[in-house]
């Protein structure tokens, strides 16, 4: 009997982690597949830009140096809002409006105060912001391409101000079908204009960023319309965010310490690709530590794909700070503290079964993007630049009988290019050709040979690399959304502090492990000549996720998260009205 007792507790302990009834999953799901999409179509903006400049040499690379600071600010917002957004989720529950507006009017003056900062800056000193995240030694192609593109790219940063509240504020307050609508025509509109900047007028690589603007605009325009034909009360109305009351100025402004706390830990997120870059770098001469030195591959080339489509994975974690607000936040403004518990408890594995379906989608998405010629092909064409820069510096031949190149360029086509550089090293005036000796040389049959057999050995390398990083997302993926509904109930119950507290310790222990990773072990090896692979390493790096999502366990289950934090408001008024 006993036996029997126990089996059943175990049993009814694991089931908590699940959707209590059908109408639970029926209304976890209606609720979390509009946000799931709609983060989607947000991560495909940005992966977007990337995909559609993978055919342009260094295009990749550009993009990814200059929205490391669109991470930035992104990962600003995102902290901001996942402490805001529990206010608006409680006083949503209350049917208080008033406060709801309130409480978007301050997160929009936070957000215009960041996004102003960040782009004057941006405006007044681009070079050195893209050589802070590349490095002094990227090549000049992408430190020009990502300069304009950060100049530009920040003009959609104000904008972003605006539309990023409108759009979490659908999802905050159960409007994600609203939201995905609003998506949706943000995606379209930024794929069109790029569509036709990049393809049709054949641009450079910046002109990614007049996508970004207009999308942005579009974004803006459609929640507006959305939320003020639908949910009128909650509707923003921009020319009078300045109504703001004390005590709910107050009540936001207290937490500012948290979301500085909650910042400092989110911001090691894009600060990661400063760290890769460094692990392996844009270095034609020394080699980035990826493959052959020729075939310009580096960790921002490769990363700065494999991220955009983490990013598209982990969509589910939007919905993870957003279903927390609606489903656990607003019971706890109600004083329904056992509701608020269970779905607490069933959120995390509905989460994660979630997380896991998203990550078998996948699959497939990345199969398919790793074996589209379009993926690799900006890599493939910058080899002439490639051989242009070594011939330039007098170092093709030491390219030519490198061990890489050996190991990698079929013999025969290397030694009949070898026999035409030979031939020709010593005609040119100081082993250096002028531009007709170039074009020449460059367009010998030998060393076409040479250039067709090195852009097969790039794009098959590419593809490989591409496919193993994948992998380590794809199957952490699950793993992500359960611990970061964990992460978000302190904050349900105003325990922001503790819940900033932990997440800047659970990052900067991951942010510190990359530093070690790569300062440690990957560049100390590589001094002597043992080589860990950017595949090998990126596992190595999410390995201490595992750590992580006990963090979060331990902490949530030793605080104390089940309160009503409207009551803090009415006490503030209380208190007010008595003095």
């Amino acid at each position: 009997m006993q036996e029997s007792v126990i089996k059943h507790k175990k049993k009814h302990y694991f089931r908590r982690f699940l959707p209590q009834s059908k109408y639970d999953w029926k209304i976890y799901f209606s609720k979390t597949w509009p946000i799931i999409i709609g983060e989607i179509l947000f991560c495909l903006n940005g992966f977007l830009d990337n995909f559609m400049v993978s055919h342009i040499p260094s295009g990749i690379d550009a993009l990814t140096y200059a929205n490391t600071y669109t991470g930035i600010i992104y990962t600003i917002f995102f902290a901001i809002q996942g402490i805001a957004g529990m206010f608006v989720g409680q006083y949503y529950g209350k049917k208080d409006y008033k406060k709801v507006n309130q409480i978007m009017n301050l997160r929009i003056w936070m957000y215009l105060f960041i996004s102003l900062t960040f782009a004057i800056i941006c405006w007044s000193t681009p070079t050195n912001l893209i050589q802070f995240i590349g490095g002094k030694n990227i090549n000049g192609v992408a430190l020009n391409e990502s300069r304009m593109y950060l100049m530009l790219i920040s003009v959609s940063w104000v904008i972003t101000s605006f539309n990023f509240n409108t759009n979490m504020q659908l999802n905050e307050t159960g409007h994600s079908n609203l939201a995905f609508v609003s998506a949706c025509l943000t995606l379209l509109s930024n794929a069109t204009i790029n569509a036709i900047s990049l393809y049709g007028f054949k641009g450079h690589a910046y002109y990614a960023a007049f996508g970004s603007i207009i999308s942005a605009f579009v974004c803006l325009a459609s929640d507006s319309f959305l939320t003020y034909y639908k949910d009128r009360p909650i509707f923003i109305n921009i020319f009078k965010i300045y109504r703001i009351t004390k005590p709910v100025a107050k009540q936001l402004l207290r937490r500012i310490p948290a979301m500085l706390i909650t910042i400092a830990a989110m911001i090691t997120l894009p600060m990661r690709m400063i760290i890769w870059s460094r692990a392996f770098p844009d270095d034609l001469i020394n080699g980035s530590g990826i493959r052959a030195a020729w075939m310009g591959i580096n960790a921002v080339t490769i990363l700065g794909l494999v991220e955009s489509l983490a990013s598209i994975a982990s969509a589910i974690t939007s919905a993870c700070s957003s279903n927390v607000s609606y489903f656990v936040a607003s019971n706890l403004g109600k004083n329904n503290f056992e509701e608020a518990e269970k779905h607490a408890f069933a959120l995390k594995g509905f989460h994660a079964i979630m997380g896991l379906t998203m990550s078998t989608i996948m699959v497939g998405v990345v199969f398919g993007i790793a074996y589209s010629p379009a993926t690799s092909r900006g890599a493939q064409e910058a080899v002439v630049s490639n051989i242009y820069f070594y011939l330039d510096r007098g170092l093709f031949g030491n390219i030519l009988e490198s061990k890489q190149t050996k190991y990698w360029i079929d013999s025969n086509i290397l030694e009949k290019a070898k026999i035409v550089y030979n031939s020709q090293f010593h005609v040119w005036s100081n082993g250096i050709p002028n531009k007709n000796e170039l074009n020449i040389f460059i367009n010998n049959e030998d060393i076409q040979n040479l250039i067709k057999d090195m852009k097969l050995k790039i794009g098959l390398s590419f593809r490989q690399i591409f496919l193993y990083t994948c992998f380590t997302f794809i199957c952490i993926n699950p793993v992500w959304c359960w611990f970061y509904t964990t992460a978000a109930l302190p904050s349900a119950g105003g325990r922001n502090m503790i819940g900033s507290l932990t997440m800047l310790g659970a990052h900067w222990l991951s942010f510190i492990w990359l530093i070690t990773l790569t300062f440690g072990i990957i560049i100390p090896l590589r001094s002597k000549n043992t080589f860990i692979s950017l595949e090998v390493a990126y596992c190595l790096f999410f390995m201490i996720d595992f750590i992580r999502w006990l963090i979060f366990e331990i902490v949530t289950a030793k605080t104390n998260w089940k309160r009503n934090i409207t009551e803090e408001s009415e006490k503030i008024i209380i208190k007010k009205d008595t003095i």
